[in-house]
C-alpha cells in the first residue's frame, strides 16, 4: 500500500493541462513575440531615432545607447519582468540563448544572405565588438561566483548570491563601450601609431576621376555645378551609420542577376499572382458593397505597386520628354541612427525629368505618398558601393541618400543629376519652389502601415494579417508613428510626439514581456523544465527572430559587416545592460543592497563557458580567415 501510494503521489504531481491550455498559451507567446518585435522596430526605435536627432546626438553614441536599447529592448524587459515581478530565471536564460543565437544563427545567416557569398569584416570595428564581448562574459562569470545552498529550497539545488557589488562589475563595463565608440578614431590611431583622425579598412579607397565634363567616372568624389570636384577631405558617408566603414567588397554583387540591354525583366512582384484569399477578399468586399461603398474597403483591395510590371533593373528613358525613371534604394531617415534596420532602406520609383526629381514607394497607393526633391546643386558620390548623396540646398533640412542596384543605372542617374543640377544653377531659385498643386501633405517614410492589408502577398501572409489585425489596430491608434515627412521629404515629427510614442512603447514592450514571461513559465512548467532551459530555446529565438531578419536583409543589401558588428555588439548590451542594469536596480531597491539569491544554478555557469567557447572559435576562424567569413 505504501508503494501504492507513493506511486498514486508521484502521478499527482505530474503537471497536467487541457488541449485548449496548451493552444492558449502558445498562442500568448508567439503573440507576444510578435507584439514585441513589431513595437520595436515599427514605433519605438523610429521614436528614439527622431529624439537622437533632434539632439544631434552622434551616431556612434546614439547606436551603442537609444538604438541599442531600442533593438534589445525584448531581452532587456524580459530580463525585468522575470526578476522585479515572476521572480524566474527565464529572463537569464533568454540573454544566453540570445547570445548563442545571435553568434551562430544570425552571423551565419548574414554570410550566407550575402551579395558575394563571403563577408569582408572590418578589423577595428569587429576586434572592438569582440573585446567588449568578451569583457561582458568575463564580468558575467565572476558575477555568478557565489554559489551555495539556500534553507527554503527543497530541492537540493545551490543557489547563485549576486551582490550589489558583482551587478556593478557587469554593469559598468557598458559607459566604457560607450566612451570608445564614441572615440573610435582616436582609439585605431592609438593602436596603429596614425596622427589625426584614423580610417578604417573600409576607407582605403582612393579618390579618383578620368574623363572630362559632367560624364566624368567617379570612383568617389563630389559633383558640385555640374562639374567634378574631389575632396580627399569629404569622406560623406562617416555620417551615415558606419556606412564609410562597410567595406567595398560586400558591395561587389547585386542581389538580382543582371540582365542584358533590351532582354525582358521579370517583374518582382506580379498582379497576376494574386493569392486566392486576397482574392476572396475582394469578392466578398464587392457582394456586400453599393460600388460607392466598396472605397471604404480600398485599404483591402488596392494592390497596384510600381513593380507589379517592371524589374529592378529596368530603366525607362523617355528621349522626348527627357525623362529617366527607375529603381533605388534611399535611406530612411528614421533609422539612420540604428546600426542596421529591417526599415533602413527603402525601394522607390523615381522619376528624373529635365528640372526636377521625384519618387513614389514600391508600394500599394504610392501615388499617395509621393516626394518631390529640392533643387538640388550638389551631389556626393561613391561608385564602389553605389551610393549617392544629395545635397540639400537648404542647411536645415535633411541629405538623401539613394542606392542604386548596378553601376550602369548609376551612371545614368549621375548623368541626368548633372543635367537637373545645370537646369537649377540656371534657373532663379524662386521659380523651382513647390507649387501649391504640388504639396501632397503628411506622408510617411515609405513604410506600411500596421493596418494596410498585405495585398500580393501569400496566403499566409494574409492568414497571418487577419489573425494579428485586433493587435495591430489596437497598437496601430495606441503608439503615434513619427515617421511622418512633408511633400518634400523632410522630417516633421515633434519631440513631443516622439517622447509620447516612447513612452507607449515602454507599456507595450512591458504587457508583452510579461505575457511572454507568464506563458512561457506555465508551459515550462507543464513540460516540467527549469525556466532557465525554457529561456535559452523558445525565448531566446522568439526574441533574436526579428534580429535575423534585419541581418539578412542588411547584407543582401551589401551591409554584412554592420550585422555581424551588430550581433556581437548586441551581445554586449545583453550581458552589460539586460542583466546588468535590473541587476543593479534590484539589489539597490528590491533587496536593500543585499545579495540577490533567486537564481538556481542550473547548468548557468556552464552556460557562461559555452559563450567563451563560441566566441574564442569564431576569433580563431576570424584570424585564419584574415577577418573574412565564408560560406564554406
Amino acid at each position: 500500500m505504501d508503494a501504492e501510494q507513493m506511486i498514486g503521489n508521484d502521478q499527482d504531481e505530474v503537471p497536467t493541462a487541457s488541449v485548449g491550455k496548451w493552444i492558449f498559451l502558445i498562442v500568448v507567446a508567439a503573440v507576444s513575440f510578435w507584439s514585441q518585435a513589431a513595437v520595436t522596430e515599427e514605433r519605438f526605435v523610429p521614436a528614439l531615432n527622431v529624439i537622437a536627432n533632434i539632439f544631434n546626438i552622434p551616431d556612434d553614441i546614439a547606436g551603442a545607447t537609444l538604438m541599442a536599447a531600442g533593438a534589445s529592448s525584448p531581452e532587456l524587459f524580459s530580463s525585468f519582468v522575470s526578476l522585479f515581478i515572476t521572480h524566474s530565471s527565464l529572463g537569464l536564460g533568454t540573454v544566453f540563448g540570445s547570445e548563442v543565437f545571435n553568434q551562430l544563427i544570425i552571423i551565419a545567416g548574414a554570410v550566407y544572405s550575402s551579395k558575394s557569398g563571403h563577408l569582408k569584416l572590418d578589423r577595428a570595428i569587429v576586434s572592438r565588438e569582440v573585446f567588449f564581448y568578451a569583457l561582458g562574459i568575463v564580468a558575467l562569470y565572476f558575477a555568478l561566483q557565489d554559489v551555495e545552498p539556500v534553507e527554503n529550497d527543497d530541492s537540493g539545488i545551490d543557489h547563485i548570491f549576486i551582490s550589489f557589488l558583482d551587478s556593478c562589475m557587469v554593469f559598468v563595463g557598458y559607459f566604457f563601450y560607450v566612451i570608445v565608440c564614441a572615440n573610435m578614431d582616436y582609439v585605431v590611431a592609438c593602436f596603429t601609431g596614425l596622427l589625426g583622425a584614423a580610417k578604417t579598412d573600409s576607407s582605403e579607397n582612393a579618390l579618383t576621376d578620368s574623363g572630362n565634363g559632367s560624364d566624368r567616372r567617379l570612383t568617389y568624389g563630389t559633383i558640385k555645378a555640374a562639374s567634378i570636384d574631389v575632396d580627399a577631405n569629404a569622406p560623406f558617408l562617416t555620417e551615415t551609420s558606419n556606412l564609410m566603414k562597410e567595406p567595398s567588397e560586400n558591395f561587389e554583387y547585386a542581389e538580382y542577376h543582371r540582365t542584358t540591354s533590351g532582354e525582358a525583366v521579370p517583374s518582382m512582384n506580379k498582379s497576376a499572382d494574386q493569392s486566392s484569399l486576397e482574392n476572396g477578399i475582394q469578392h466578398i468586399a464587392g457582394k456586400f458593397s453599393d460600388g460607392k461603398s466598396l472605397r471604404a474597403f480600398q485599404f483591402l483591395v488596392h494592390n497596384e505597386k510600381p513593380s507589379d510590371d517592371r524589374g529592378l533593373y529596368d530603366t525607362e528613358i523617355n528621349s522626348y520628354e527627357q525623362t529617366l525613371s527607375c529603381f533605388m534604394w534611399q535611406r530612411s531617415y528614421f533609422y539612420n541612427k540604428a546600426r542596421f534596420a529591417t526599415n533602413g532602406w527603402h525601394l522607390r520609383w523615381f522619376c528624373l525629368t529635365d528640372s526636377k526629381m521625384y519618387s513614389v514607394p514600391d508600394r500599394a497607393n504610392f501615388e499617395r505618398h509621393k516626394i518631390k526633391y529640392p533643387a538640388f546643386t550638389e551631389i556626393n558620390v561613391d561608385r564602389e558601393r553605389h551610393i549617392i548623396k544629395m545635397v540639400n540646398p537648404n542647411p536645415k533640412n535633411r541629405d538623401f541618400y539613394f542606392m542604386l542596384p548596378s553601376e550602369e543605372i548609376m551612371d545614368l542617374v549621375i548623368k541626368k543629376m548633372s543635367e537637373i543640377m545645370e537646369v537649377h544653377i540656371a534657373t532663379d531659385p524662386t521659380l523651382l519652389i513647390t507649387s501649391p498643386e504640388e504639396t501632397m501633405g503628411d506622408h510617411d517614410d515609405n513604410v506600411e502601415s500596421l493596418i494596410e492589408f498585405p495585398s500580393g502577398k501569400s496566403n499566409l501572409e494574409i492568414f497571418f494579417f487577419l489573425v494579428l489585425f485586433p493587435v495591430r489596430a489596437l497598437m496601430h491608434f495606441t503608439v503615434p508613428d513619427v515617421r511622418t515627412l512633408d511633400s518634400e521629404g523632410n522630417p516633421n515629427s515633434t519631440l513631443a510626439k516622439a517622447a509620447l510614442a516612447t513612452v507607449s512603447c515602454l507599456a507595450w514592450l512591458i504587457v508583452g514581456s510579461y505575457a511572454m514571461v507568464a506563458s512561457l513559465e506555465a508551459l515550462a512548467g507543464l513540460l516540467d523544465i527549469p525556466d532557465a532551459v525554457i529561456g535559452y530555446t523558445v525565448s531566446a529565438a522568439g526574441t533574436s527572430l526579428p534580429n535575423y531578419v534585419a541581418s539578412a536583409i542588411a547584407a543582401r543589401n551589401g551591409l554584412g559587416n554592420m550585422a555581424v558588428s551588430n550581433a556581437l555588439g548586441s551581445n554586449t548590451f545583453n550581458i552589460m545592460i539586460g542583466l546588468g542594469l535590473p541587476w543593479v536596480l534590484y539589489t539597490s531597491f528590491g533587496t536593500q543592497f543585499q545579495p540577490y539569491n533567486e537564481l538556481r544554478d542550473e547548468g548557468i555557469t556552464e552556460g557562461v563557458f559555452i559563450l567563451a567557447a563560441i566566441l574564442l572559435l569564431l576569433v580563431l576562424l576570424l584570424l585564419q580567415s584574415g577577418f573574412v567569413l565564408y560560406k564554406w
